[in-house]
């Protein structure tokens, strides 16, 4: 059974010449930064299998090594980072699963006025049991994974006094679930394709109104599909509202529009919404920092249903207590109206974290995570709390 002792042996192990005290990233002749780093975490699951009855508690151990580079040549500001995560599991090896996120991206100012960035990201990652691809199916107990890739380019016209600046975007994703996974579907699998245009008004030095257009279209591999995968589906979005940055204050984000899907197969109802889109972050203090999101989205459903209106809320503060004191804490609540159908989701979840900074490079914490999520179907209700020892190396 995996226990503490198991992650004290691992943080003993670290070389002893980590305690000269090293810089948190390499700097080399190029401009370029690396910062590797590498969490040990020691966690407590009550639930592992999300389910409402004939829990599941384990022990667990993460550990999550990433690697940064960034750098600017050129006029060319560069991106990479790695991240993977591990999850070890003491009382089911069936829950075991690794992650990997691959990120890249260049951004190139071609003068004060054009702007050019390309991004792109693979993700190997997972669905939960009974989230996802396996929600209802209690007999799933292992995760069901999945590779997604993304690439977005964006422009930007105009500088940071121009009256009015342009912004047209276009990005392409997929996603393809493993076929091993024990409840595998095609209808899980799909292309997406997304445009948008945002054009912004300056009326002040820090504040710009805004007008962001966008088409999605998103075909499914599943033939079979009521979604037509062939043809595909579009969803329709329109917004005018305002943001700011003032520096060292607060940025901030407010779109009100209009949101429509439709699908190809005209026995499919499209659906139609008021949408807004709000994030806003306040720091009231330089060691303070308040962040909220509001948001009403129209998603495409996987099965079941045509549509999904979800609603988002959510609230992050991070605050610094002394030098090597901080801590977080972190709270967000998901309405899920499902459409033409009876099914209406409910999903809160609280997280809170201690940290203290050791050394320069290592990091100790205790955090917790609650999790609840209710349900017209009474398969997919759950709650569940994560307790944990946390560690981070930067080298």
């Amino acid at each position: 059974m995996l226990t503490l002792r198991y992650l004290l042996l691992i943080l003993c192990s670290a070389p002893f010449n980590l305690l000269a005290e090293p810089s948190p990233a390499y700097n080399t002749d190029l401009g370029i930064e690396i910062t590797p780093s590498l969490a040990i975490n020691y966690k407590y699951d009550d639930n592992i299998a999300n389910v409402s009855s004939n829990k599941t508690a384990s022990n667990l151990i993460e550990i999550m090594p990433a690697l940064r580079i960034e750098g600017i040549k050129y006029n060319n500001q560069l991106t990479l980072n790695y991240a993977a995560k591990r999850n070890l599991y003491s009382e089911s090896e069936n829950s075991n699963f690794t992650d990997h996120t691959l990120q890249a991206g260049i951004s190139r100012a071609m003068n004060r006025r054009h702007t050019l960035a390309l991004l792109y990201q693979f993700d190997q990652g997972h669905d939960a049991p009974n989230t996802g691809v396996s929600e209802g199916d209690v007999r799933v107990a292992e995760p069901a994974i999945f590779y997604a890739q993304a690439i977005d380019l964006s422009y930007r016209y105009g500088s940071q006094s121009s009256t009015v600046t342009l912004a047209p975007r276009v990005s392409f994703n997929n996603k393809r679930y493993d076929e091993d996974n024990s409840n595998y579907t095609t209808a899980a699998d799909f292309n997406e394709y997304d445009y948008g245009l945002a054009i912004y008004y300056r009326l002040a030095a820090s504040v710009n109104l805004l007008v962001d257009m966008g088409h999605i279209s998103t075909n499914y591999r599943d033939t079979g599909n009521a979604k037509d995968s062939t043809q595909g589906s579009a969803n329709y979005l329109a917004y005018s509202g305002i943001n700011w940055d003032i520096t060292g204050k607060t940025q901030g984000v407010i779109k009100l529009g209009y949101e429509k899907i439709n699908f190809a197969d005209n026995s499919r109802t499209a659906q139609a919404d008021p949408s807004w889109d709000v994030g806003i972050r306040w720091s009231p203090k330089t060691y303070s920092i308040i962040n909220i999101s509001v948001s009403q989205k129209i998603r495409n459903a996987v099965t079941g249903t045509d549509s999904i209106e979800t609603n988002n809320q959510s609230i992050n503060w991070q605050h610094t207590w002394r030098y090597n004191l901080s801590s977080s804490l972190a709270y967000s609540h998901r309405d899920e109206l499902y459409q033409q159908s009876k099914r209406n989701d409910n999903s809160h979840q609280l997280n809170m974290a201690l940290d203290y900074q050791f050394r320069r490079w290592l990091t100790f914490g205790l955090s917790y995570g609650y999790q609840n999520k209710s349900s017209s179907d009474s398969r997919l209700a759950y709650d569940k709390s994560i307790y944990g020892l946390t560690s981070n190396l930067v080298f």
